[in-house]
């Protein structure tokens, strides 16, 4: 084969590619990004240097990120699965001793132009060294207790990190993605009738080791009304804001509740409070009905994958990003205590954001690895 084949054919293979790619879901994930630029305008009241600039930085570095995953070796990615999983608990580990500060806790690393939240990817390495767990021991019986061991025990030492920062929304949401990962596998059901049962049982003995803010959400989510100026602010001004907004909202900047400044962290958990009441429950549905649109893509790849890996992996990596989804919008309408969980890719946030395309991008490489040309 001469090289003007060679170049033939490898042109035509990636344009094969580029066919098998869900452009849907490249499409959404950019509108979500746009819509996140709309809203993080308004919030910062037309200033455009305050938020929106370094969204659009964090985007255009997240895609680069995405195009960069597409075209690495799909078995390199496998064969490295434990090894990000190492580094997120070295950098899990970095933090305590050199994390900065914020709020009485560490959740960031800083470098000299950015800084990263190590807890977002812990999530994303931990699926993905499950999976590759998972698909080794395959000859050890779901009934088995030794089988769940190991997988458990990754899921417990992030989630100890995590909590020591302390971040105990971020640390929930991954012992539920890992704890998915687990059942999806196949575990037997009486085994996670155990677990459930113990589970509940340690929550009482869960409550001591809380902190006081963390206890005062929780206490704040059963009772807001009982301090409306204090810890149930937020979700009372969230939820004015979310029912002023009416059927079609009152318009682009024109939210009251956002403008002048009523909600608290608007740029950040509650994005979705300030988009309802600009552009209404129309609006609203709009985008919800696009997250549940990710979140069948993801479903419907996991069940079509080849083999055990890629099904766990896609599995987890759309818990994950679903459980994003999901908690915001519950936090800012009342149905879950406030943890601190941004909207994806809408919220302004660079690991989050990056997180969230990483997953994306997993998946579409997947798929491709799945339907080869």
């Amino acid at each position: 084969m001469n090289i003007l084949q060679l170049k033939s054919s490898s042109k035509s293979n990636f344009l094969e590619k580029c066919k098998i790619i869900n452009w849907e879901v490249i499409c959404i994930l950019f509108l979500f990004f746009l819509i996140g630029c709309a809203v993080l305008y308004s919030a910062s009241g037309g200033d455009f240097n305050l938020l929106v600039k370094n969204h659009i930085i964090k985007f255009i570095f997240s895609s680069i990120v995405f195009i960069f995953i597409l075209f690495i070796n799909y078995k390199f990615i496998k064969s490295l699965s434990l090894y990000f999983y190492l580094l997120s608990i070295a950098s899990l580990i970095f933090l305590i001793f050199f994390g900065i500060e914020s709020a009485g806790s560490k959740r960031w690393i800083s470098f000299s132009l950015f800084s990263i939240q190590p807890s977002e990817f812990a999530k994303i390495f931990l699926v993905l060294a499950i999976a590759k767990y998972y698909s080794e021991v395959s000859y050890i019986k779901n009934s088995s207790v030794i089988k769940s061991i190991f997988p458990i025990s990754l899921i417990l030492v992030p989630f100890f990190l995590i909590v020591n920062q302390p971040d105990l929304g971020t640390s929930l949401l991954l012992v539920a993605n890992g704890i998915s990962v687990i059942i999806v596998s196949g575990i037997s059901i009486w085994l996670i009738v155990i677990g459930l049962i113990a589970l509940l049982s340690v929550i009482p003995i869960t409550w001591n080791f809380l902190h006081t803010y963390q206890q005062n959400r929780i206490l704040t989510f059963l009772n807001p009304e009982n301090d409306p100026l204090g810890g149930g602010y937020h979700i009372a001004q969230s939820k004015i804001a979310i029912g002023s907004g009416g059927f079609t909202g009152k318009g682009y900047m024109q939210g009251s509740q956002s403008q002048l400044e009523f909600i608290p962290e608007i740029h950040t958990d509650f994005v979705f409070s300030i988009f309802s009441e600009e552009f209404g429950f129309l609006g609203s549905v709009v985008i919800i009905l696009l997250h549940l649109y990710l979140f069948f893509y993801g479903m419907k790849s996991s069940f079509y994958a080849n083999n055990e890996f890629d099904k766990l992996v896609i599995f987890g990596l759309t818990i994950n990003y679903f459980l994003y989804f999901l908690i915001n919008v519950s936090m800012v309408v009342g149905l879950v205590p406030v943890v601190g969980v941004p909207l994806p890719i809408i919220s302004y946030g660079g690991s989050s954001m990056l997180a969230i395309v990483i997953s994306f991008a997993l998946i579409q490489k997947i798929n491709l690895n799945t339907h080869p040309n």
